[in-house]
């Protein structure tokens, strides 16, 4: 069963979403919130595996975002840092601010299509929230949901025109993403910056050559630079874990 929080004031498009929300799955809860504060006393409530957010709450208030504005504070309770927002908004080109600023999965404008909504929600709702994902990371690529195990990850490196990750079988090209934030998502000891733009699964060390500053990977030709200022967490890292 899923959990599912919709924030809209409007009752006949919550009356709408909720239809929608149902198709899914009648064992699913939907939870309706109209207002700020009765989503953040929702979402603390309970455990929400996706959020259905309106961006504007009040059209009365010349730019109003109440939506961006829970989003944002719900991204700072740590059980929701990469729970799957999707926007439903009347604003041009929300998308720009909504990814790179609170993380949204997607967003939809209105008057949406009630077929599209229904199809996002349910690729949504695929995604696993519970520990069996651990071992996984969730990415978006032309408008498909991929998963990559992180056992077959082994470096990334990152940059402002997009980010790279070197798999055991091929490269991922991807959206630019903060370094910080790729390794939250990664949530595991085995991924360690060595340098500003890049992480290493120390699984797939070959060698490292501490005066020269690079390392090599098991199995590989390539090899990256360890930046001096992080050598030394580097290789305290790789030896002991």
């Amino acid at each position: 069963m899923k959990t599912i929080l919709i924030l809209e004031d409007n009752a006949r498009e919550m009356e709408r979403l909720v239809k929608i929300v149902r198709e899914q799955g009648t064992q699913n809860e939907v939870i309706c919130a109209v207002n700020l504060e009765q989503a953040y006393h929702m979402a603390m409530e309970k455990s929400i595996d996706l959020f259905l957010l309106d961006i504007i709450l009040d059209p009365r208030t010349s730019g109003d975002a109440s939506g961006m504005k829970f989003a944002d504070h719900i991204r700072e309770v740590e059980r929701y840092h990469f729970t799957p927002i999707i926007f439903i908004t009347g604003l041009e080109d929300p998308s720009l601010y909504a990814y790179s600023d609170v993380q949204c999965y997607s967003y939809i404008e209105k008057p949406y299509d009630t077929k599209q909504l229904s199809e996002l929600i349910k690729e949504t709702l695929m995604i696993p929230t519970d520990s069996s994902a651990s071992d996984r990371v969730y990415y978006r690529r032309d408008g498909i949901l991929l998963k990559l195990c992180k056992e077959d990850i082994v470096y990334i490196e990152n940059g402002r025109s997009g980010r790279v990750i070197h798999t055991t079988a091929d490269e991922r090209y991807l959206p630019y993403k903060p370094v910080k934030e790729i390794l939250k998502e990664l949530d595991s000891d085995d991924f360690v910056q060595c340098n500003r733009f890049v992480i290493v699964n120390r699984n797939y060390v070959e060698t490292i050559d501490s005066v020269n500053r690079y390392v090599t990977f098991k199995n590989r030709t390539d090899s990256v630079e360890i930046g001096l200022t992080y050598k030394k967490n580097f290789l305290r890292r790789v030896f002991n874990g």
